[in-house]
């Protein structure tokens, strides 16, 4: 009869930069509190606001790194070497007793350095693969893994079949659209548009809302907006959507996406794995425009099976040429006018998801 392993005493999340890697490490760790509580749940995150932003609210502890991307430029080679043995030196600490901890990979950066510490003091290591084409951290992360899990069908050819992504139980709604509303300060009366950039926003979208909402107006008329906006362009979308009298409002992040996504009877959204996971969740028609400059465009393989069924539409972002506005331009006023095809779309989406968070869980607890 084969011995069965011990639950862990802590388990260290390795991952940061976007919400879309913090994200799911956080809707795992949520269900871990309520199945198993004596477990310590650590996270290692980057530097950036973003991670802050998501960890801070719900008092999940965490240590920020110097990790840093790898790059060709000296100062980028400089800060990278840097950011590596200083990640090793905080996972360190972390990882003692080797022998009652696990380490879960989100991706990204600051994961690989974390990773590289566990398999030198032979602790356990859980991939958790996030989008459809893995990025070079999660691949040489998969070959020293323990286990190798992906969220979504993907080229790792180490992962196993998808377990889905996990989602913060703050990105859920949870009631009508009339209460979500109100929690936002919207008009509980009002169909309403959703405009998300992610966790970071995103300049393309913002400005071609700003171009719409001053050429289109007329399109908007009968609609109010809730735009998730890059910090930067937080001003201005507010005076654009004010000057053109159309009801709106701005907020650089929120960290209840369950509200907005409940709100929303339309969205424009990026197509990372989380976003797209949310999508499917809430059952929201959308356009969605992945990001321009991947080199593999997961974005765009992320969002593939639900724009195959219907229930979203895939296109270019503007930033891509002249070529790309007609489609979007048509995209937006169709469905701006069209309840029947929104009504449609929300009927393609699938049968509702499982909550792999708790699946994914119980999976670390019990390897």
């Amino acid at each position: 009869m084969s011995e069965i392993a011990p639950v862990p005493d802590r388990i260290v999340f390795a991952g940061g930069g976007t919400g879309g890697t913090v994200g799911p490490g956080i809707a795992v760790a949520e269900r871990l509190a309520e199945i198993e509580p004596s477990i310590e749940v650590v996270f290692i995150c980057s530097d950036r606001a973003v991670d802050r932003r998501l960890l801070e609210p719900g008092g999940w502890e965490h240590r920020t790194t110097p990790a840093r991307s790898p790059g060709i430029r000296p100062r980028q080679g400089i800060g990278f070497v840097r950011g590596w043995y200083g990640t090793r030196r905080i996972a360190r600490r972390l990882l003692e007793p080797s022998d009652r901890c696990r380490v879960v990979a989100l991706g990204g950066f600051v994961a690989p350095p974390v990773v590289r510490e566990a398999v030198r003091r032979r602790v356990p290591v859980d991939l958790l693969n996030l989008d459809a084409v893995a990025g070079r951290a999660n691949r040489w992360i998969a070959r020293r893994a323990s286990r190798c899990f992906t969220a979504v069908p993907s080229d790792l050819p180490t992962a196993g079949d998808p377990v889905g992504v996990p989602l913060r139980r703050a990105v859920l709604p949870d009631g009508p659209a009339t209460s979500h509303r109100e929690a936002l300060g919207l008009r509980p009366d009002l169909p309403t548009l959703l405009v998300t950039g992610a966790s970071q926003g995103a300049a393309s979208i913002d400005r071609m809302m700003i171009d719409l909402a001053r050429r289109r107006t007329e399109w908007f008329s009968g609609w109010q907006i809730l735009h998730l906006a890059g910090s930067d362009n937080v001003e201005t979308l507010v005076r654009t959507y004010r000057e053109c009298s159309l009801d709106a409002i701005v907020r650089p992040f929120l960290d209840r996406m369950g509200d907005a996504w409940g709100a929303a009877d339309l969205a424009i959204t990026r197509g990372g794995a989380s976003s797209i996971a949310e999508v499917v969740a809430s059952r929201t028609p959308a356009i969605v425009i992945p990001y321009p400059w991947h080199e593999d465009q997961h974005q765009a393989r992320n969002a593939a099976s639900i724009a195959r069924a219907g229930a979203v539409v895939v296109l270019s972002d503007p930033v891509r040429g002249p070529a790309t506005l007609p489609p979007l331009e048509s995209a937006v006023s169709r469905l701006l006018r069209s309840a029947e095809e929104r009504i449609r779309m929300h009927e393609a989406f699938g049968p509702a998801p499982g909550d792999a968070a708790t699946a994914f869980a119980r999976a670390l607890i019990r390897p």
